[in-house]
């Protein structure tokens, strides 16, 4: 199977231009806080680990930093799956942030993978972002992972926590969670910054960004600067198609699904239809018969929602075709982890 190119800014949509949302309450007490970032003055080009447990916000984060979609975004753990870089380039230099799979050991194959794909990310990187959601209830786990995975990175990355979802707090209850956080991150010897943010209302994303550059190694850029994803278009594709399995059935059979783009053909000559066919890969035949749904409703709407949001990144008309299969134990079977992008060929 052939790859399509790199994906360029001319290949997309067009940048919103959306502006922060945030509270000006709470940015008034967080500037109290904490001083202005000093300005950058040579260009500067790095890599940042995005780091932090499921459904802290990591993808929405790493997707508002980058002004594109470029990360999958669904309640359900296990959306990423592989290592997405999104870029991001200013005058100042450019950006490219690594939106890692989470914390995987055990399990399948395809969860090892993940698990090494973390690991490759926080050695490629110049510094740490590790993502932590301030609403969260379960902040003792939370906090014991942090511990953790920080102890076994010290002194080896610069470190900034972004403490999301500040939009889900008002000023009174935001602010003591920051200076626990900061309580706690000094009783263990670690250091950092903390910005408390929120990257769905894209609120303080422009001191993240300060910090984040000051952080990174002069240097010219490493991609192009027309680029916002080093990902290719089957790749995004399948990323698109898994998002809406995993939004749809994610009470159900998620994390048995796997999205294989098995053709991509775009317009050529007189041709206006951008012609994709994939598989969605289950385990068994009952999860066969979720995903088609009665009637073949679920398959149609899981294909309806992701050619959509195709057509938007392609700029043209799209016809998706999308099959289930049932693959026994596929997420412990190097050849179809290969296939699905998963592993090294």
């Amino acid at each position: 199977m052939g790859r399509s190119p790199h994906i360029g800014k001319s290949r997309m949509a067009k940048r919103s231009g959306k502006s922060g949302q945030g509270p000006e309450k709470m940015l008034e007490e967080l500037r109290e806080i904490r001083p202005e970032t000093e300005e950058i003055g040579r260009e500067r080009a790095g890599f940042v680990a995005v780091v932090g447990l499921p459904n802290a916000g990591k993808s929405t984060l790493v997707n508002a930093l980058v002004g594109e979609k470029v990360s999958a975004v669904s309640p359900t753990p296990q959306t990423t799956r592989t290592l997405i870089r999104g870029i991001l380039t200013e005058p100042r230099g450019q950006m490219v942030i690594l939106d890692t799979p989470g914390f995987h050991t055990a399990g399948p194959l395809l969860n090892q993978r993940m698990g090494g794909s973390l690991r490759e990310a926080v050695e490629e990187s110049h510094v740490i972002l590790w993502v932590a959601d301030m609403s969260s209830r379960k902040k003792d786990r939370e906090w014991e992972r942090f511990v953790e995975f920080m102890t076994s990175q010290r002194a080896t990355k610069p470190l900034v926590v972004a403490l999301t979802k500040m939009d889900r707090l008002g000023p009174s209850n935001m602010i003591p969670v920051l200076i626990e956080f900061e309580r706690e991150m000094s009783r263990h010897g670690i250091e950092g910054e903390i910005v408390p943010l929120s990257g769905l209302r894209e609120t303080n994303l422009d001191r993240l960004k300060d910090l984040l550059f000051r952080h990174l190694p002069e240097g010219a850029p490493i991609f192009d600067p027309e680029w916002y994803t080093s990902q290719t278009m089957r790749e995004m594709v399948r990323e698109i198609v898994q998002e809406k399995i995993f939004s749809l059935l994610y009470q159900e059979v998620p994390h048995q699904c796997a999205v294989l783009v098995e053709e991509f053909h775009e317009p050529e000559g007189t041709e206006k239809t951008t012609r994709i066919e994939g598989s969605i890969l289950v385990e068994r035949e009952s999860q066969k018969g979720i995903v088609v749904g009665a009637r073949g409703e679920t398959i149609r709407t899981i294909s309806e929602r992701a050619r959509k949001e195709i057509e938007a990144l392609t700029g043209t008309p799209v016809f998706l075709r999308m099959t289930v299969r049932v693959v026994p134990d596929w997420r412990d079977r190097p050849s179809i982890l290969r296939d699905l992008g998963y592993l090294p060929e």
